[in-house]
């Protein structure tokens, strides 16, 4: 009888389960071909998105080659049951499905499918690659190349993930017994070597090592046999990442140039969509407006355009005077997905994404108003920004640029005591480079002051900001062993850098913020410290070969929550009575003066 109960109570509880189930979908094993059908039920106890809005299903699909597609979709509500079907994007490897909300996320809803061959056994080449970035990458990697021994493209994404997760020494012999592994297959087969992921891994391997020389001959002959393939797109990646972190330096011209030609000739190539091509070729006033619209015009089009790139092509048209029409009503929708939170929702963001790119993107509408005369506009545009801006980390990025802007226009208006406030409060902050502008504004405004001079003594930055906030107390350890707190520091100045060994911007600001150390060795009242999250031992193997003037601490708790960031570099200027004077985050090739102003400005 026990035995019975026991087996009616387990077989209830799967059904349970499986009535719990908030999202299903059908086939569970899909083929490429196949038409998905996605459903989501809104009346489960544990379902957390109950049908009072509109249900989303963010669709990331991982294709064979490593690249990336994504589209969202609303599901249509019947009976408590939200439903919609989705054609699978050619060549897709893996697919990922969230539910959603304008207000809520179901994680727990979220499914995870392989692709299968048609005879659906084996998964079709490339299934595994995004689980190389997952918690077991090992058995990522050995299940790929299992099923897909020529996936030699896999080799190069499975590299990258020892180089980023691995002791750096550790890695180093792994890759090379990598490499190794693939000249043997060489050997005996020679046309692997012109396999675009075969030398792929050549490029990224050569470039893990140091080899960057080597590196970069693999990726030359990428660029010229598979300049559209997402295999050249990862290798270039790759090799400019590897090269930025041991030259501090953007990119070579040389390469560059080659990817100027690929930009011009290809603009569906994969490289064209790399985050960074657009800053590397913006510039380049050879490459006419029309090859910037073949290449950016179709991911607008197809949703493809991510969310911190939105900008690009409207300042282009600023940058060129040209389409300002066009510029600005791109503009004005890509404020209006966030201000109807559905961009938020389909990439997760959070308040320090909205206030960094809407205040970009209303920073760029300003420009196009002031371009047009629209005075009024461009003044509403920029406070508009700044409001948002105020008390966020990217305020010191941002702000001197809006007060710019906003000054300009209040000085082609005729109201030269709004632009002189303006140039005031970055007087203060310590942008020095606007005395010039300062001066020539004094005799067109309305001030009491006798001379320049006079009226430039009287800006002290005791009363530069009102938007100031303090910074919580936090403590640490130093590389000696030394505890330090940031209480102990009251009545200095303390020039915060958060940081860490992996970030290869903050490594590439370090001979700039040595020389900045330096400058002021001979003031007490001004201390430099850098907070890690690294543990001592990789500390101690970075520094053998780098030198950072700065006191360095770890074991920091909560740093997230004490300075609201989760990216880096990010840098703080803490004045003597703990309010926060300045912060920047996100690497600047201005740091050294940047941080010198605002020192200097409040010693």
């Amino acid at each position: 009888m026990k035995r019975n109960a026991f087996i009616l109570i387990m077989f209830c509880c799967l059904i349970n389960r499986v009535l719990a189930q908030t999202s299903i979908v059908v086939p569970a094993k899909p083929i490429v071909t196949d038409t998905i059908s996605i459903s989501y039920n809104t009346n489960l106890p544990n379902s957390k998105l109950k049908g009072k809005e509109t249900i989303n299903v963010r669709i990331i699909n991982y294709l064979q080659d490593g690249s990336i597609v994504k589209f969202h979709k609303n599901l249509r509500t019947i009976n408590n049951e939200s439903s919609a079907k989705i054609l699978l994007p050619k060549l897709t490897a893996f697919t990922r499905l969230e539910f959603y909300t304008l207000n809520k996320e179901d994680e727990s809803a979220t499914q995870e499918l392989i692709i299968y061959e048609n005879n659906k056994v084996r998964p079709v080449k490339g299934a595994y690659l995004d689980a190389l970035y997952g918690s077991k990458p090992d058995t990522a990697f050995r299940l790929e190349v299992a099923n897909h021994p020529d996936n030699y493209y896999a080799y190069a994404r499975y590299i990258n993930v020892l180089a980023m997760d691995k002791d750096p020494q550790l890695a180093k012999n792994q890759i090379n017994g990598l490499l190794k592994r693939l000249d043997i297959i060489s050997e005996t087969d020679t046309a692997v070597k012109t396999d675009a992921g075969f030398m792929a891994t050549q490029c990224v391997g050569k470039a893990k090592m140091g080899e960057l020389s080597v590196a970069k001959s693999n990726l030359f002959k990428l660029f010229d046999a598979y300049p559209e393939h997402a295999e050249t797109a990862f290798a270039f990646n790759i090799y400019n990442y590897e090269y930025y972190k041991s030259k501090s330096k953007q990119i070579e011209e040389d390469v560059r140039a080659k990817i100027k030609h690929i930009f011009m000739n290809f603009p569906v190539a994969a490289i064209v969509k790399s985050a960074n091509v657009f800053e590397y070729l913006r510039r380049e006033k050879d490459i006419p407006t029309l090859a910037f619209e073949n290449a950016l015009l179709p991911q607008y089009s197809s949703g493809e355009m991510p969310y911190y790139a939105l900008g690009n092509l409207p300042e282009l048209y600023i940058d060129r005077n040209e389409k300002l029409e066009v510029a600005e009503t791109m503009l004005q929708e890509a404020i209006g997905q966030y201000q109807d939170a559905s961009i938020q929702h389909q990439y997760r963001l959070n308040k320090g994404h909205y206030q960094m790119h809407v205040s970009l993107l209303l920073y760029d509408l300003a420009k196009v108003s002031l371009a047009k005369k629209a005075h009024q506009s461009a003044i509403l545009n920029a406070s508009a920004a700044i409001q948002i801006l105020l008390g966020s980390n990217v305020e010191g990025n941002f702000l001197p640029l809006l007060l710019q802007l906003r000054s300009n226009a209040y000085t082609e208006m005729g109201n030269f005591n709004l632009a002189m406030a303006d140039y005031e409060k970055l007087y203060r902050s310590g942008s020095t480079m606007v005395v010039d502008s300062m001066k020539r504004l004094f005799p067109l405004a309305n001030l009491k002051h006798k001379s320049f001079q006079e009226y430039l003594n009287t800006l002290k930055p005791s009363n530069v900001r009102e938007s100031l906030n303090t910074i919580a107390n936090f403590s640490g350890t130093d590389m000696k062993g030394n505890a330090i707190s940031l209480s102990d520091l009251k009545g200095k100045i303390v020039v915060l850098n958060l940081w860490g060994t992996g970030c290869v911007p903050c490594i590439a600001e370090m001979p700039e913020l040595n020389k900045l150390v330096n400058e002021f060795k001979n003031q007490p009242d001004v201390v430099f410290i850098a907070i890690t999250g690294d543990n001592r031992e990789r500390l101690v193997k970075f520094f053998k070969t780098r030198k950072f003037s700065y006191r360095v601490i770890n074991n920091v708790a909560n740093t997230t929550a004490i300075f609201n960031t989760n990216s880096l570099p990010v840098h703080m200027v803490i004045g003597k009575n703990g309010e926060i004077l300045n912060r920047s985050i996100g690497a600047r090739e201005d740091i050294h003066a940047f941080l010198k102003g605002i020192i200097a400005a409040n010693l």
